[in-house]
């Protein structure tokens, strides 16, 4: 009897230890792309003068309605302080690429806009998302799925953590409705497009987005999770 609790133990430690080592791969691996994908921006961009956070900067103006985003929300979504987002908008302003201006409806309010300078000087990088899609290629279809679930609960613990800033996602907007409909393909719900939708459709940063309150937030979450750990 005391060799059989001694083996479980033993047991039990290995299964601990070993899924250690794999969260500490999956680490490692996740850390190694994104390693490789900022090299790759450096070793394109920085030729042309334009450091990874400068273009971070371009792509996310780019994305925004009307290419403009005050000073304070770029820093927000970058996850950086504000004193850095100012200066980096100041160096893409003195190449021409970005201006500012004072906000029409508070002029204490400083805003950050794309020229069309700095919209031309995000086309060369546009094919970089394509270059990590050629990579997902190798998945399988309901590999894919999983991955970009497993995505979005992992930004949402870098969230909470205070690592990231708040991501325009779909687990996190006032539209979304999960596991709303009885159908397996397609479960969840946008009150925005009135329409179902599958998790492969699950989106990281959705033009429409609009932010659900904090209890909402939680409401959704719990809905959204709960079908998978069950």
């Amino acid at each position: 009897m005391a060799e059989l609790r001694v083996l479980n133990k033993d047991k039990k430690s290995s299964t601990v230890k070993d899924s250690a080592a794999l969260t500490t791969q999956l680490a490692a691996g996740l850390e190694k792309i994104g390693l490789a994908m900022k090299s790759r921006t450096w070793r394109r961009e920085g030729r042309a003068g334009l450091g990874p956070l400068q273009r971070q900067v371009l792509m996310l103006l780019q994305s925004k309605p009307e290419q403009r985003a005050r000073v304070s929300t770029v820093a927000n979504e970058l996850a950086v302080r504000l004193p850095t987002a100012s200066e980096v908008i100041a160096t893409l302003e003195r190449k021409q690429l970005v201006r500012r201006r004072h906000d029409m409806s508070d002029r204490r309010v400083v805003v950050a806009q794309l020229t069309a300078k700095g919209n031309r000087a995000c086309t060369p990088t546009s094919r970089m998302p394509d270059r990590l899609a050629t990579a997902t290629e190798a998945l399988s279809e309901p590999e894919q799925v999983i991955l970009l679930t497993s995505l979005v609960k992992m930004i949402r613990s870098l969230q909470e953590q205070g690592e990231i800033s708040a991501t325009r996602m779909c687990v996190s907007c006032q539209f979304f409705r999960p596991n709303q409909h009885d159908n397996a393909e397609r479960p969840h719900h946008c009150d925005y497009l009135k329409a179902p939708f599958s998790d492969s459709s699950l989106r990281l940063n959705c033009q429409v987005y609009e932010p659900a309150s904090t209890a909402q937030v939680n409401q959704t979450w719990a809905s959204f999770i709960g079908s998978r750990t069950a």
